[in-house]
Order: structure tokens, then C-alpha cells, then sequence
């Protein structure tokens, strides 16, 4: 099947009763697209202009992978015969390219540079790639609080997982909660969050827990301490979180 088959897929699979549109006429708008123009195009009568294709991938939350670019860390879900709870017999299918597969990783291993190799991989996260958090985001990896981790409570506790945008390591604004590291090979990888100040010849890093009592802030300086690579200090940006909520 080739891309404009793809694309033509992909819209049907969404149109119909408990689906993202409830028709045709609704999908149009809500793409932005001319209706006629949409439904020629499903009925394999005429192609798309590059303006309609744009907005349809655009409110599709689509992303064009190129042949030479890396693969980032999340993967395409391929559904089979999921269990479904909560919902009668009758109840329509989730739809595959809803849904992103992300690697679950110890915290090392997420922080690290390039794709989380297989043989680290501890399990796989599902998450819907339509909810804001996640919206245009790919290269996500899920990290599991530690046994004894109590640094973030009452916001995190242990068990609970978080997912990790690796593509954004940006420390602003403050106070973002973070996947972060401790300088050196030896130094510990941990969710805190953020803050910085920037001082005459470097940046100062603060890593604060919501536990602050017990595990005080943690600062270093990105030139002295990490040779001013960003990327080996904060392995990304936490956005989402599977939590507990018995012991909020």
C-alpha cells in the first residue's frame, strides 16, 4: 500500500459511529479541508493538493518519516485482538495508529544517547498519541520510579511511571520535572526538577525534589561539570504520568 492509499486509510478507519468523526462533512471541517475535494479523494475520484494533504497530516497528528532519518524510540502499535473492559460486546475496535508503543527503560538507559537498545527494553508503555501531552511528540520513553525513590512525594511516588520526551531537554521555564543526571559516568540518573541561573562565565543547574526535607537541591554548573552539553545533564522532559492515585 502506498502513501495516498496510507492517507486514505487512515481517514475512513476514523469515520463512523463512537469514531474521531462522526462523518464526512464533520471531518472536513474539523481538518480544515474542502468537503468536496475530501470526498472525492475517498472515493479515489481525484488526489489532494499539497494544502489539503498538509492540514489532514497536520490534524492527524501525522509524522513523515524519511528513509534517512534515525527512528526515534516509540514504535507503531499493531493490535491484535485486544481485550477490551468497560465496554459492551458490540463496541468498535481501537484504531492502531491511535496508540504509540513506548520502550519501558531503567532511568540510565532512557537518559542515554540513541534508540534504547532491545536487550534493555523491560517492557512496553501504550499510549495515546492524540492527548496534548503527547500530541507531535516521538521519541518517548517510559521510566518506572524506583522501589526506594521518595524524592518527588507527594507528586511521585514509587512504582509510579513516567514518560520521558527525549527530544526535549530544554530546562525552561523552571521548575519543569525532568529526567536528569549527576556529572560523570558514576553519577546517578534520577526525575527532579529544574532550575537554572546564569552566572558570568557558566549556567547553574538546580536539581530540587518535592521532598525537599529530606533530599535537598542538587547543583552543578553545565560548563565545569558537563562540558557544556546540555544532553548529559537532562535526558528529557517528563509529560506524562501513570500514578497511583490511592495514595494522593
Amino acid at each position: 500500500m502506498g502513501f495516498t492509499e496510507d492517507v486514505r486509510e487512515a481517514l475512513l478507519a476514523r469515520v463512523g459511529k463512537g469514531r474521531r468523526f462522526t462523518n464526512n462533512k464533520r471531518m472536513a471541517d474539523e481538518l480544515g479541508v474542502d468537503p468536496s475535494q475530501l470526498n472525492r479523494f475517498l472515493k479515489r475520484e481525484r488526489g489532494l493538493n499539497a494544502d489539503s494533504l498538509g492540514k489532514i497530516l497536520d490534524g492527524l497528528d501525522a509524522r513523515v518519516n524519511f528513509p534517512d532519518e534515525p527512528a526515534d524510540a516509540a514504535m507503531e502499535v499493531c493490535f491484535v485482538a485486544p481485550a477490551k473492559v468497560s465496554t459492551g460486546q458490540e463496541s468498535f475496535d481501537p484504531v492502531p495508529e491511535d496508540y504509540l508503543a513506548v520502550p519501558l527503560a531503567a532511568s540510565p538507559v532512557a537518559a542515554g544517547p540513541g534508540l534504547i537498545p532491545e536487550d534493555k527494553i523491560e517492557s512496553w508503555v501504550l499510549v495515546w498519541r492524540h492527548h496534548e501531552s503527547v500530541r507531535f511528540r516521538s521519541n518517548l520513553v517510559a521510566v518506572q520510579v524506583g522501589k526506594n525513590e521518595m524524592s518527588m512525594v507527594p507528586t511521585l511516588h514509587p512504582g509510579d511511571i513516567v514518560l520521558v520526551d527525549r527530544n526535549d531537554r530544554d530546562p525552561v521555564p523552571a521548575g519543569k520535572i525532568m529526567l536528569v543526571c549527576e556529572p560523570g559516568q558514576e553519577g546517578g540518573v534520577m526525575v527532579k526538577r529544574v532550575n537554572t541561573k546564569r552566572l558570568e562565565d557558566d549556567i547553574e543547574l538546580i536539581f530540587y525534589s518535592d521532598n525537599s526535607r529530606e533530599f535537598p537541591p542538587m547543583t552543578y554548573r553545565l560548563e565545569r561539570d558537563y562540558d557544556g552539553d546540555i544532553t548529559r545533564a537532562i535526558g528529557g522532559n517528563v509529560v506524562w504520568a501513570w500514578s497511583d492515585m490511592t495514595r494522593k
